[in-house]
């Protein structure tokens, strides 16, 4: 191999390496001789990389002898979190799951005690639900509005009840079963006799974000359907979450 070619090949694979550091890092603090190990390195090569990472605050020293990662990857996240878009990572996934699904597509995010629609995308049913961007629903009446509750303790919960009351029975012991699913099947009663399913959107943190839905009169979706329908929200959900830094889940 000449050395034009050696020398970026060298250099991608110091990079890499000091990846695994930081992946390691990520996990909990290590000691160098547990980065070694951990990264298959020698001592030698994974302090000299160590101290790079230190040098440019990538990485911090600690007393004891170990490190942990530092504020540079912190500011690094901050810039990136400022310059992402939800409506615009979230558009194409929404087109595609409204395609797949014949159902309108919804993003929203928590105000207050409120959802609001922040971007729609229209399904293929003749009778469609055509909640337009920016309105502002009670966050128990809706599938949007439970999916961005389903991280709140109790005591928020039952706080928020006394300001909203639940207009269907049973909300909190439904919103158990949807806690625990990942995802929230609504059916509201008639008159509007719709039917829904709802997943958040979480960010790096795993906080809730935001939460996406589809939706359909009750005439075009039976139950069946409608669990059907839950693995293709969920899906969605975690690709955009995926790009706002949340880790994807194994398997």
């Amino acid at each position: 191999m000449t050395d034009d070619k050696a020398a970026p090949r060298a250099g991608t694979q110091t990079l890499e390496r000091g990846l695994d550091l930081l992946d390691l890092l990520a996990e909990r603090p290590h000691t160098v001789r547990e980065l070694a190990a951990g990264a298959g390195l020698t001592v030698s090569t994974a302090r000299r990389l160590a101290l790079a990472l230190i040098d440019r605050g990538f990485a911090v020293g600690e007393r004891d002898g170990s490190l942990r990662l530092g504020p540079k990857l912190m500011q690094l996240g901050v810039r990136a979190q400022e310059r992402l878009n939800i409506v615009e990572l979230a558009r194409d996934r929404l087109r595609s799951l409204a395609d797949a699904t014949n159902m309108p597509a919804f993003l929203g995010e928590r105000d207050g005690d409120h959802s609001v629609h922040l971007h729609r995308v229209g399904g293929g049913q003749r009778v469609v639900v055509t909640t337009p961007v920016g309105t502002r629903r009670p966050l128990p009446e809706t599938s949007l509005g439970k999916a961005l509750l389903l991280d709140e303790p109790p005591a928020a919960l039952e706080a928020l009840l006394a300001r909203r009351p639940a207009s269907q029975p049973g909300f909190l012991a439904d919103l158990s079963a949807d806690r625990a699913r990942g995802a929230v099947i609504h059916r509201s009663p008639p008159p509007d006799d719709l039917r829904a399913v709802a997943t958040p959107i979480r960010d790096a943190a795993g906080r809730i974000v935001a939460a996406i839905s589809v939706v359909s009169p009750a005439q075009y979706v039976d139950d069946a359907a409608l669990d059907g329908i839950v693995a293709q929200v969920r899906a969605a959900a975690a690709e955009i979450s995926a790009a706002l830094g949340h880790p994807t889940p194994a398997g």
